[in-house]
């Protein structure tokens, strides 16, 4: 039997936890102890994990001037502070600490950088799993974001120095017997690394020689919803309720000719049942996807890397909404082989999101790409069994 860390520091998706928590349970059924290491301990809570260790995992401050457009992977950790060494070096010890008092085997991080940085002062296997943007590829500088916008590569290149200066520095404050990495793709990998999407999904993809297992979710995992009818078109949509423009395309799904189901984790209940009418419905829980996305005719949602797998698995078309820069990627994927089409939300201002969505549903193209994705049908591999493997070396 082995003990299994799981550590997870950024990004704010529900599919970093819900992968995690899968990957620990298929783990513990082979025999191994789990735990985990969050950011969020009330997903932990909410999904009523009680049988294994948790830990608040330690945290930096963030960069007092951050920038709000950050040109590559490193700078995105500058901002959240590991451009300080000396919060760098605090965190580190407190991640050699919990090591200490927990003693695995393995640490399996998920976007979780300091984690993966600290098993490697600590000795100890590190895996780093990911649908791709946590994992980005090891270029020298690191890619750029916003590859929409012409970039030069000096900019790319001083916020690379930049983290490997504070990381050095970090590592010699904690008079480490093992090398720093010797360039920034190493903070965000460990000496194996997964990546639980499809090349097709890959933000950064598809990448030669890759180690693509596909989505480590499970597709039927959720609570269960009817459709409010069984006339068609249908509309599943998943969305954000902090998402400034989600009331106006919950009502833009409302006055379509569809039958829907929202999924919107964290409304509350009362808000749900307000926004709902005969042929919408609206829930403030995690859904079961895999029976949705396999009745219906498309998938509204903000382009997150898990569930654009799933529809596209599903060879449902997609309305995408992305929120933010991960999403904006792989929606541009999507978009590019002709199974969605895109709004972000400087484009949604003065839009008409019914005939949007209409246009959607209306587009044989559409359709005809997504029934035809070289996503579809495919099977994804046991992540838990490659950690095994880690484990063996």
């Amino acid at each position: 039997m082995a003990r299994i860390l799981f550590a997870w520091e950024l990004g704010g998706e529900l599919g970093h936890a819900r992968r995690s928590l899968q990957l620990a349970r298929e783990l513990r059924d082979l025999g191994h102890a789990t735990a985990f290491a969050f950011a969020d301990l009330l997903l932990l809570a909410s999904a009523g994990v009680d049988d294994c260790a948790w830990f608040q995992a330690p945290a930096l401050q963030p960069a007092k001037s951050p920038n709000p457009a950050p040109v590559n992977a490193s700078e995105i950790l500058l901002n959240r502070g590991f451009g300080d060494p000396f919060s760098l070096a605090g965190a580190l010890r407190a991640w050699t600490g919990l090591f200490s008092l927990w003693k695995p085997d393995l640490v399996v991080g998920d976007y979780a950088p300091g984690a993966l940085l600290a098993a490697r002062l600590a000795g100890l296997r590190r895996v780093a799993i990911g649908t791709g943007f946590s994992i980005p590829p090891a270029t020298e500088p690191l890619p750029a974001l916003r590859t929409w916008v012409a970039a030069e590569a000096g900019p790319l290149r001083v916020a690379d120095a930049a983290l490997m200066r504070s990381v050095r520095t970090a590592f010699e404050r904690m008079e480490a017997r093992v090398q720093p990495p010797q360039a920034a793709g190493e903070v965000f990998t460990g000496e194996t690394s997964l990546l639980c999407t499809w090349p097709e999904v890959d933000p950064f993809g598809p990448r030669k020689d890759a180690d693509y297992l596909g989505p480590q979710d499970r597709a039927d995992e959720g609570a269960p919803a009817q459709w409010p009818s069984e006339s068609r078109p249908r509309i599943f949509a998943y969305l954000k309720p902090r998402d400034p423009r989600f009331a106006a395309i919950v009502e833009a799904i409302r006055a379509s000719a569809a039958a829907a189901i929202v999924a919107a984790p964290g409304l509350e209940a009362q808000a749900a049942s307000a926004l709902s009418s005969a042929t919408v419905r609206v829930h403030g829980e995690t859904l079961a996807v895999g029976p949705l996305l396999a009745t219906c005719d498309l998938c509204a949602c903000h382009s997150g890397p898990g569930i654009a797998a799933r529809a596209l698995e599903a060879g449902v078309p997609l309305a995408l909404l992305p929120l933010q820069v991960e999403q904006f990627l792989v929606g541009r994927r999507i978009v590019s082989s002709g199974a969605g089409i895109m709004l972000t939300p400087e484009e949604t201002a003065g839009r008409d999101l019914r005939a949007w969505l209409s246009e959607a549903l209306s587009r044989e193209d559409l359709r005809a790409a997504a029934a035809a994705s070289t996503v579809r049908g495919r099977v994804a591999a046991s992540a838990a069994k490659r950690l095994e493997q880690a484990l063996r070396g």
